[in-house]
């Protein structure tokens, strides 16, 4: 009896413990409080420089190892700046910038984080994710065509008429 009642405490605490040290959610917390301190980060070095910040969020969000919670990250510190700020439209262009780049290789993780940056309400932070992402598209679009430039350009007459031969 007393092996049966310890077995089941023994169970009972360790799925406890596997319960708490394994919860996705809290992991998830975390990341996102570590995500949204590095993006205050770097709208404090980049306070004075609008078009930095904006490269410095697309490079951000596109290296990171979880782009959605990049994503959140920068949702939860816009809210916090004025509309139409400088700083506010410089994080969603970036983000904007990074969703191009991420919808390349995981269109599922662009959609999400569009849907999230929507969810958001804030028009100013909605109009500028839209902006950053239209360029940064027609950016990749036309290094992507830059090679073919001109190619259907091209006088295919022969030098000589047919005729001559």
């Amino acid at each position: 009896m007393l092996k049966s009642v310890s077995t089941a405490f023994a169970f009972a605490v360790a799925l406890a413990f596997a319960v708490i040290a394994f919860n996705p959610s809290l992991a998830a917390a975390q990341d996102l409080a570590g995500a949204q301190a590095d993006i205050e980060a770097l709208l404090v070095q980049y306070a004075d420089d609008p078009d930095g910040l904006e490269a410095a969020i697309e490079e951000y969000v596109t290296n990171s190892e979880d782009p959605e919670i990049a994503a959140q990250a920068i949702v939860a510190v816009a809210a916090g700046l004025p509309a139409n700020s400088d700083l506010k439209i410089a994080l969603g262009r970036g983000l904007g910038a990074a969703i191009a780049v991420i919808a390349l290789t995981n269109p599922t993780a662009a959609t999400n984080m569009q849907a999230l940056v929507a969810a958001s309400g804030d028009e100013t932070l909605v109009a500028a994710v839209s902006a950053g992402t239209s360029d940064k598209t027609a950016s990749i679009e036309q290094n992507a065509g830059g090679g073919d430039e001109g190619a259907g350009d091209e006088d295919e007459t022969p030098e000589e008429p047919a005729s001559a031969t």
